[in-house]
């Protein structure tokens, strides 16, 4: 008799799912740190041309929407609401390095209000599932970062190429810091995941075998039927923070404890 797959542990218990999913994807934020990082100090260190400019921010924008839409600082708490800013993130992208000749005008207040957006999803996102994500903090950075810098561009219509450089290099480079901190923190919580999985799964297995020996004591008629009972449900209930330290007892007859088994 197991008792572990009720319990939640298991290879398939859902703490064990998340471990192994941000295990796997902590490199997708350090990556678009790092590539953001760079992409942000050669745009502030080089002189573009509109044409060029447009070109890169739109890169930028199609790589940060792919690492949002894998993002798992989002891993299993979500209804995939990363996935759709993602994806529109990328087609933002994709339009603005389509697009025919902008103007100087059009492409700062195209970066300003997408900047703008991006970071009021972040922000809302963040602090609405506060409770559920655990690193909503650097999410949450992240959206006040873009939502400063979106508003910046968007109120100064004498906006200079110099000044976009500025801005977009800026949020390029101050975002990819954040993403790099927040992939190591999501790599310690993965390894702290795997560490806490470990333990209760342990525990799952010592449960079972003393639930065993139990029903075995109560077939070979050892236990009454109330005996068995009690002590099942006490080895149940000393699972739960509540029962912790406790000691079961047996039915009226003396027979053997839960720690005993």
């Amino acid at each position: 008799m197991s008792q572990s797959t009720s319990l939640g542990e298991g290879p398939h218990s859902p703490l064990r799912e998340v471990a192994e999913q941000i295990r796997h994807l902590w490199w997708i934020p350090f990556l678009t740190g790092l590539v953001s990082i760079g992409l942000g100090l050669g745009i502030l260190a080089t002189d573009w041309t509109v044409r060029a400019l447009v070109i890169i921010t739109g890169l930028v924008f199609v790589i940060r929407g792919i690492a949002l839409a894998f993002s798992p600082a989002y891993a299993g708490r979500t209804s995939g609401e990363q996935v759709v800013a993602g994806i529109a993130g990328v087609i933002a992208g994709v339009v603005l390095i389509a697009w025919p000749g902008p103007s100087l005008l059009v492409l700062a207040f195209f970066v300003g209000a997408w900047l703008a957006v991006s970071g009021g999803f972040h922000i809302v996102t963040s602090l609405s599932r506060r409770r559920e994500l655990p690193h909503w903090g650097f999410t949450f950075s992240v959206g006040v970062v873009e939502l400063l810098l979106g508003i910046w561009a968007m109120r100064r219509p004498e906006a200079t190429l110099a000044l976009l450089i500025t801005i977009i290099g800026l949020w390029a480079v101050v975002t990819g810091v954040i993403y790099c901190a927040l992939a190591f923190e999501i790599r310690s919580t993965a390894h702290a995941l795997a560490r806490a999985t470990d333990v209760t799964e342990r525990d799952a297995a010592q449960l079972a075998d003393r639930l065993d020996r139990l029903a075995q004591l109560h077939a070979e008629g050892m236990l009454s039927p109330e005996e068995y009972t009690q002590l099942k449900a006490s080895l149940l209930a000393a699972r739960t923070p509540g029962h912790v330290g406790q000691e079961p007892r047996s039915a009226a007859s003396g027979g053997p404890s839960a720690r005993q088994l």
